[in-house]
């Protein structure tokens, strides 16, 4: 999506191919050409650093028990010396909080040990990474919460979401992916509603933020962006005079983000929200600083968006392939999204992945369920994939958001 308004070079010669070879690894780097992304930092501070990036930006990062062993986290300047705003928290964690209580002071300006003071607290999304100490943050500092009206509900109601056994909807849920009987047995002893453990207790109330309306934060305005897909209400915030972008999850310069169905909305279409998304980001000015939640602040916005649309764009027309081939349930088409055997947790992951591809191929009349015999939904092939048609849909999103986005009379 160009200045013309025609689809990238890069995605229309992807696009030449037949796009029914096995997948990539959505857990493993996206192939990114290396001399298209700058990273104006070699190294990323160690746990409970702070190293100062653009206009006294603070870079932060804390631990996470996964793979994927770091989030960033951000301080943005807001009033006076050593006084900022947090952009998410990281999760819920012995290890966690001890940096933090480390790093912060309780004073209204930088304290004689370089502690700094919070004022308060933006949040890009309710995943457990983000938001695991916002009530820990509204307790200990009593900071203000701000998120999308959408991320706060999610993430209340997950919180008081826990039950003795999992939910038969669930379980059904599962099943109709085409999880075996051994595989939803595993599931049933895993029990329901963990997320409150990654979580701390979360205030009862939030600032709304309105993407309507620029956030006032020091000398800056920032823009809340609408990035759904990854998690309902997903925000990145926007700086269009210093051409700064805090992207959340949304755009990450090396992985690729986790799109997938959940049994609390069975038959949306997360992939769609999460394309549109990236096309919105994509009107930004090509030279923005991205500062994402994972890896590392990198310059190279549109040739980076470029490679994830692109990417999924083949990757559904792999999936038709393999439904045109037979009908398929979820579990049944990994190899067409991933190169290796999926096990264990990541095979729930896996699942919704799997289905955000099969409903977009559904909403795109490419491809109609059928229940089997067991009650498993096989998606069938009904017509043919067209990529293109995808690709300069969201182009004209891109243009459109170039011509009404409210920040483009401050650029």
């Amino acid at each position: 999506m160009n200045e013309s308004g025609s689809p990238p070079a890069d995605l229309t010669e992807a696009l030449r191919h037949e796009p029914n070879e096995p997948g990539a690894d959505h857990r493993l780097p996206t192939r990114t050409d290396a001399s298209a992304l700058e990273y104006p930092w070699a190294h990323p501070p160690a746990i409970g650093e702070v190293v100062e990036i653009a206009h006294g930006i603070g870079w932060l990062r804390m631990p996470l028990p996964w793979g994927l062993d770091h989030i960033n986290l951000y301080l943005l300047p807001d009033g006076a010396e050593g006084e900022f705003a947090l952009v998410d928290t990281g999760i819920r964690s012995k290890e966690t909080k001890a940096a933090w209580r480390r790093l912060v002071g309780t004073g209204g300006t930088r304290s004689k040990d370089g502690r700094i003071h919070l004022t308060r607290l933006l949040l890009t999304h309710h995943h457990p990474d983000h938001l695991g100490l916002a009530g820990w943050f509204a307790d200990r500092y009593g900071l203000k919460v701000h998120a999308s009206r959408v991320c706060w509900l999610y993430a209340r109601t997950l919180w008081f979401d826990k039950a003795p056994e999992v939910p038969a909807e669930v379980l059904e849920f599962f099943h109709r992916a085409g999880f075996s009987p051994e595989a939803l047995e595993r599931l049933r002893a895993a029990g329901w509603g963990r997320y409150r453990e990654g979580v701390e207790r979360l205030p009862i109330g939030v600032h709304r933020i309105d993407p309507t309306e620029p956030l006032k934060i020091g000398g800056a305005l920032w823009w809340a962006i609408e990035t759904a897909g990854h998690a309902p209400g997903h925000l990145s915030f926007f700086d269009p005079k210093r051409r700064l972008l805090v992207s959340g999850d949304q755009v990450l310069p090396e992985i690729s983000s986790n799109v997938s169905v959940y049994p609390s909305e069975p038959f949306g279409n997360p992939l769609a929200e999460w394309l549109e998304g990236l096309a919105r980001l994509r009107a930004l000015p090509a030279d923005t600083l991205v500062l994402p939640a994972h890896n590392r602040p990198f310059r190279g916005l549109h040739p980076r968006l470029d490679q994830l649309i692109g990417k999924h764009v083949e990757r559904l027309g792999g999936v038709a392939e393999m439904c045109r081939e037979q009908p398929r349930a979820a579990v049944e088409i990994f190899p067409a999204l991933y190169r290796r055997r999926v096990a264990g947790m990541e095979y729930m992951m896996a699942t919704g992945e799997a289905l955000a591809h099969l409903h977009f191929l559904e909403a795109e009349g490419v491809l109609a369920r059928e229940p089997d015999a067991t009650g498993a939904h096989r998606f069938v092939w009904r017509a043919r994939y067209q990529a293109q048609e995808v690709v300069e849909r969201l182009a004209k999103i891109t243009r459109g958001q170039e011509e009404t986005a409210p920040w483009t009379s401050i650029r």
